[in-house]
Protein backbone atom coordinates (compact mmCIF):
# COMPACT_ATOMS: atom_id res chain seq x y z
CA UNK A 1 0.00 0.00 0.00
CA UNK A 2 0.76 3.63 -0.37
CA UNK A 3 2.48 5.28 2.34
CA UNK A 4 -0.38 7.09 4.44
CA UNK A 5 0.45 11.13 5.37
CA UNK A 6 -2.17 12.91 7.67
CA UNK A 7 -2.62 16.32 7.87
CA UNK A 8 -4.46 17.62 11.08
CA UNK A 9 -4.74 20.47 12.85
CA UNK A 10 -2.15 19.80 15.19
CA UNK A 11 0.80 18.12 12.92
CA UNK A 12 1.43 16.23 10.26
CA UNK A 13 0.86 12.38 10.88
CA UNK A 14 3.05 9.62 9.37
CA UNK A 15 1.80 6.16 10.64
CA UNK A 16 3.43 4.62 12.43
CA UNK A 17 6.18 7.55 13.28
CA UNK A 18 3.65 9.78 14.18
CA UNK A 19 3.69 13.60 14.33
CA UNK A 20 6.76 14.38 11.43
CA UNK A 21 5.69 17.90 11.53
CA UNK A 22 4.30 20.18 13.84
CA UNK A 23 1.42 22.38 13.98
CA UNK A 24 -1.53 22.69 11.55
CA UNK A 25 -0.17 21.09 8.50
CA UNK A 26 -2.14 20.10 5.18
CA UNK A 27 -0.19 17.19 3.08
CA UNK A 28 0.30 16.97 -0.88
CA UNK A 29 1.59 13.81 -1.68
CA UNK A 30 5.25 14.89 -1.03
CA UNK A 31 4.52 18.80 -0.95
CA UNK A 32 2.93 19.81 2.77
CA UNK A 33 1.93 23.70 3.56
CA UNK A 34 1.92 25.04 6.89
CA UNK A 35 -0.34 27.52 8.61
CA UNK A 36 2.87 29.27 9.65
CA UNK A 37 4.28 29.42 5.99
CA UNK A 38 6.87 27.24 5.34
CA UNK A 39 6.44 24.97 2.27
CA UNK A 40 7.82 21.72 2.92
CA UNK A 41 9.01 18.70 0.10
CA UNK A 42 9.87 15.49 1.39
CA UNK A 43 13.11 14.08 0.38
CA UNK A 44 15.58 12.10 1.27
CA UNK A 45 13.61 10.78 4.15
CA UNK A 46 13.13 13.72 5.50
CA UNK A 47 10.86 17.27 5.22
CA UNK A 48 12.84 20.28 4.21
CA UNK A 49 11.78 23.78 3.81
CA UNK A 50 11.89 24.80 0.14
CA UNK A 51 10.37 28.48 0.35
CA UNK A 52 7.97 30.58 2.83
CA UNK A 53 4.78 32.57 2.01
CA UNK A 54 0.96 33.11 3.14
CA UNK A 55 -2.25 32.02 2.86
CA UNK A 56 -0.88 28.55 0.98
CA UNK A 57 -3.78 26.13 0.31
CA UNK A 58 -3.20 23.24 -2.03
CA UNK A 59 0.13 22.22 -4.41
CA UNK A 60 0.66 19.72 -7.11
CA UNK A 61 3.81 18.91 -8.56
CA UNK A 62 4.20 20.37 -12.09
CA UNK A 63 6.04 21.06 -15.21
CA UNK A 64 8.33 24.19 -14.24
CA UNK A 65 8.21 23.20 -10.42
CA UNK A 66 5.70 22.85 -7.58
CA UNK A 67 2.68 24.97 -8.38
CA UNK A 68 0.68 26.46 -5.24
CA UNK A 69 -2.69 27.47 -5.28
CA UNK A 70 -3.74 30.72 -2.65
CA UNK A 71 -6.08 32.74 -0.96
CA UNK A 72 -7.20 35.49 -3.25
CA UNK A 73 -7.20 33.30 -6.28
CA UNK A 74 -3.60 33.48 -7.23
CA UNK A 75 -1.08 30.83 -8.57
CA UNK A 76 2.86 30.71 -7.39
CA UNK A 77 6.02 28.65 -8.17
CA UNK A 78 9.20 28.21 -6.02
CA UNK A 79 11.56 29.95 -7.95
CA UNK A 80 14.89 31.08 -7.17
CA UNK A 81 14.36 34.13 -5.06
CA UNK A 82 11.34 31.90 -3.02
CA UNK A 83 7.80 31.67 -3.93
CA UNK A 84 7.15 33.52 -7.20
CA UNK A 85 3.74 34.80 -8.65
CA UNK A 86 2.45 33.09 -11.79
CA UNK A 87 1.50 36.53 -13.52
CA UNK A 88 -0.71 34.53 -16.35
CA UNK A 89 -3.60 32.88 -14.19
CA UNK A 90 -3.93 37.00 -13.01
CA UNK A 91 -5.45 37.35 -16.83
CA UNK A 92 -7.69 34.19 -16.86
CA UNK A 93 -10.75 35.91 -18.89
CA UNK A 94 -13.75 36.20 -16.64
CA UNK A 95 -11.77 36.64 -13.30
CA UNK A 96 -13.55 40.15 -12.40
CA UNK A 97 -16.47 37.60 -12.10
CA UNK A 98 -15.45 35.54 -9.26
CA UNK A 99 -16.44 35.69 -6.06
CA UNK A 100 -17.46 34.33 -2.35
CA UNK A 101 -21.37 33.92 -1.04
CA UNK A 102 -19.69 35.66 1.85
CA UNK A 103 -18.61 38.85 0.01
CA UNK A 104 -14.70 37.63 0.72
CA UNK A 105 -11.89 37.27 -1.95
CA UNK A 106 -11.93 34.18 -3.74
CA UNK A 107 -9.26 31.28 -3.25
CA UNK A 108 -7.56 28.19 -5.31
CA UNK A 109 -9.05 25.96 -4.06
CA UNK A 110 -7.39 23.22 -5.45
CA UNK A 111 -5.06 21.86 -8.53
CA UNK A 112 -4.64 19.20 -11.06
CA UNK A 113 -2.04 17.61 -13.48
CA UNK A 114 -3.33 15.24 -15.53
CA UNK A 115 -0.63 12.49 -17.34
CA UNK A 116 -0.02 14.90 -20.33
CA UNK A 117 0.51 17.79 -18.25
CA UNK A 118 -2.56 19.80 -18.51
CA UNK A 119 -3.01 21.84 -15.42
CA UNK A 120 -6.27 22.78 -13.49
CA UNK A 121 -7.25 24.84 -11.03
CA UNK A 122 -10.55 24.80 -9.04
CA UNK A 123 -11.33 28.79 -8.17
CA UNK A 124 -13.88 29.14 -5.15
CA UNK A 125 -16.08 30.50 -6.97
CA UNK A 126 -14.57 31.01 -9.77
CA UNK A 127 -15.10 27.75 -11.79
CA UNK A 128 -12.37 25.42 -13.04
CA UNK A 129 -9.18 27.22 -15.38
CA UNK A 130 -6.91 25.51 -17.52
CA UNK A 131 -3.85 25.57 -18.94
CA UNK A 132 -2.31 23.13 -21.70
CA UNK A 133 0.74 24.87 -22.13
CA UNK A 134 2.32 24.63 -18.66
CA UNK A 135 0.69 27.23 -17.03
CA UNK A 136 2.01 29.88 -19.84
CA UNK A 137 -1.88 30.57 -20.47
CA UNK A 138 -4.96 29.72 -18.80
CA UNK A 139 -8.23 29.50 -20.16
CA UNK A 140 -11.99 29.12 -18.18
CA UNK A 141 -14.05 25.84 -18.85
CA UNK A 142 -16.80 25.18 -16.50
CA UNK A 143 -19.40 27.94 -15.48
CA UNK A 144 -18.21 29.40 -12.19
CA UNK A 145 -21.99 29.15 -10.93
CA UNK A 146 -21.34 25.37 -10.64
CA UNK A 147 -19.23 26.16 -7.18
CA UNK A 148 -16.17 24.12 -7.82
CA UNK A 149 -14.60 22.21 -4.50
CA UNK A 150 -12.13 20.11 -6.13
CA UNK A 151 -10.70 18.97 -9.75
CA UNK A 152 -8.75 15.77 -9.82
CA UNK A 153 -7.29 13.83 -12.52
CA UNK A 154 -7.31 10.66 -13.35
CA UNK A 155 -4.40 8.25 -13.61
CA UNK A 156 -3.76 6.94 -16.90
CA UNK A 157 -6.67 8.86 -18.34
CA UNK A 158 -5.49 11.80 -19.48
CA UNK A 159 -8.51 12.72 -21.24
CA UNK A 160 -10.47 12.09 -17.84
CA UNK A 161 -11.15 14.91 -15.48
CA UNK A 162 -13.48 14.99 -12.43
CA UNK A 163 -14.48 17.53 -10.06
CA UNK A 164 -16.49 17.87 -6.65
CA UNK A 165 -19.06 20.57 -6.78
CA UNK A 166 -21.86 22.36 -5.15
CA UNK A 167 -24.32 21.19 -8.19
CA UNK A 168 -23.04 17.52 -7.54
CA UNK A 169 -20.34 15.09 -9.28
CA UNK A 170 -19.04 16.59 -12.08
CA UNK A 171 -16.75 14.67 -15.50
CA UNK A 172 -14.91 15.77 -18.29
CA UNK A 173 -13.63 13.42 -21.14
CA UNK A 174 -11.92 16.25 -23.04
CA UNK A 175 -8.92 16.93 -20.90
CA UNK A 176 -10.72 19.50 -18.54
CA UNK A 177 -12.11 21.45 -21.87
CA UNK A 178 -16.03 20.88 -21.60
CA UNK A 179 -17.99 19.38 -18.19
CA UNK A 180 -21.14 17.36 -17.60
CA UNK A 181 -22.74 17.58 -14.11
CA UNK A 182 -23.99 14.04 -12.77
CA UNK A 183 -26.07 13.79 -9.15
CA UNK A 184 -28.23 10.63 -9.63
CA UNK A 185 -28.73 8.72 -6.38
CA UNK A 186 -26.66 11.44 -3.86
CA UNK A 187 -29.01 12.37 -1.52
CA UNK A 188 -28.15 15.86 -1.79
CA UNK A 189 -25.71 17.15 -4.40
CA UNK A 190 -22.84 19.66 -2.14
CA UNK A 191 -19.87 17.47 -2.64
CA UNK A 192 -16.46 18.77 -1.61
CA UNK A 193 -14.08 15.63 -2.51
CA UNK A 194 -13.68 13.65 -5.17
CA UNK A 195 -11.05 10.39 -5.67
CA UNK A 196 -10.07 7.82 -7.68
CA UNK A 197 -10.32 4.10 -6.42
CA UNK A 198 -9.18 1.33 -8.98
CA UNK A 199 -12.26 1.23 -12.02
CA UNK A 200 -14.70 3.22 -9.23
CA UNK A 201 -14.81 7.39 -8.42
CA UNK A 202 -16.27 8.15 -4.87
CA UNK A 203 -17.43 11.59 -3.84
CA UNK A 204 -18.29 13.36 -0.67
CA UNK A 205 -22.02 14.57 -0.35
CA UNK A 206 -23.87 16.87 2.20
CA UNK A 207 -26.73 18.96 2.30
CA UNK A 208 -24.58 22.24 2.29
CA UNK A 209 -21.79 24.67 3.42
CA UNK A 210 -22.46 23.49 7.51
CA UNK A 211 -22.31 19.97 6.26
CA UNK A 212 -24.84 18.29 8.01
CA UNK A 213 -25.89 14.84 6.80
CA UNK A 214 -23.03 13.47 4.78
CA UNK A 215 -21.41 11.08 3.35
CA UNK A 216 -19.81 8.81 0.49
CA UNK A 217 -21.33 7.54 -2.77
CA UNK A 218 -19.43 5.33 -5.27
CA UNK A 219 -20.53 4.82 -8.83
CA UNK A 220 -18.14 3.21 -12.26
CA UNK A 221 -15.85 5.67 -13.26
CA UNK A 222 -17.18 4.66 -17.00
CA UNK A 223 -20.74 3.38 -15.26
CA UNK A 224 -23.93 5.24 -16.36
CA UNK A 225 -25.18 3.96 -12.99
CA UNK A 226 -26.25 6.11 -10.34
CA UNK A 227 -24.09 7.01 -7.81
CA UNK A 228 -24.65 4.61 -4.19
CA UNK A 229 -24.01 5.49 -0.56
CA UNK A 230 -21.20 3.45 0.80
CA UNK A 231 -20.65 4.84 4.39
CA UNK A 232 -23.30 5.27 7.25
CA UNK A 233 -24.33 9.31 7.86
CA UNK A 234 -21.51 11.04 8.85
CA UNK A 235 -21.77 15.01 10.68
CA UNK A 236 -19.96 17.39 8.69
CA UNK A 237 -19.03 17.69 5.35
CA UNK A 238 -15.72 15.12 3.94
CA UNK A 239 -13.84 18.09 2.89
CA UNK A 240 -12.00 18.96 -0.14
CA UNK A 241 -8.48 16.63 0.51
CA UNK A 242 -10.05 14.81 3.33
CA UNK A 243 -10.48 11.64 0.68
CA UNK A 244 -7.54 10.67 -1.36
CA UNK A 245 -6.90 6.66 -3.15
CA UNK A 246 -4.56 4.68 -4.62
CA UNK A 247 -5.97 1.68 -6.38
CA UNK A 248 -8.04 0.02 -4.25
CA UNK A 249 -6.67 1.51 -1.04
CA UNK A 250 -9.08 4.82 0.03
CA UNK A 251 -8.73 6.80 3.22
CA UNK A 252 -10.79 9.96 4.57
CA UNK A 253 -10.91 11.80 7.78
CA UNK A 254 -13.50 14.61 9.60
CA UNK A 255 -13.45 17.08 11.39
CA UNK A 256 -14.32 14.87 14.23
CA UNK A 257 -10.26 13.70 13.80
CA UNK A 258 -11.97 10.16 12.46
CA UNK A 259 -10.06 8.64 10.06
CA UNK A 260 -11.52 6.15 7.64
CA UNK A 261 -9.86 3.23 5.47
CA UNK A 262 -11.01 0.96 2.88
CA UNK A 263 -9.09 -1.98 0.69
CA UNK A 264 -11.45 -2.43 -1.43
CA UNK A 265 -11.68 0.82 -3.47
CA UNK A 266 -14.71 1.92 -0.99
CA UNK A 267 -16.77 -0.94 -0.43
CA UNK A 268 -16.45 -1.62 3.24
CA UNK A 269 -14.20 0.36 5.34
CA UNK A 270 -13.04 0.53 8.73
CA UNK A 271 -11.92 3.22 11.38
CA UNK A 272 -8.07 3.50 11.43
CA UNK A 273 -7.76 6.41 13.98
CA UNK A 274 -10.40 8.21 15.77
CA UNK A 275 -8.11 10.03 18.26
CA UNK A 276 -6.51 12.55 16.15
CA UNK A 277 -7.46 16.50 15.92
CA UNK A 278 -9.71 17.54 12.87
CA UNK A 279 -8.50 16.56 9.78
CA UNK A 280 -7.23 19.21 6.90
CA UNK A 281 -6.09 16.91 4.64
CA UNK A 282 -4.54 12.92 3.77
CA UNK A 283 -2.55 11.73 0.94
CA UNK A 284 -1.78 7.68 0.05
CA UNK A 285 1.64 9.53 -1.65
CA UNK A 286 2.74 7.63 -4.88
Amino acid sequence: MSPLRIGTAEGLIEPPAGVTVAGPTRVFADAALCADGRLLWFRDGAWVELASGPDMLCAVDAPGGLLIGTEGAHLARVGTTGLERVVSFEAVAGRDEWYTPWGGAPETRSLARTDDNVLLASVHVGGIPRSDDGGRTWHPTIDIETDVHQVHAVPGRPDVVVAAAAVGFCRSDDGGTTWRVIAEGLHATYCRAVAIAGDAVLVSASEGPRGRKSALYRRGLDSNEPFERVTDWIEGNVDTYALDAADDHVVFGTRAGVVWESIDAGATWAVLRDDLAPITSVSLAP
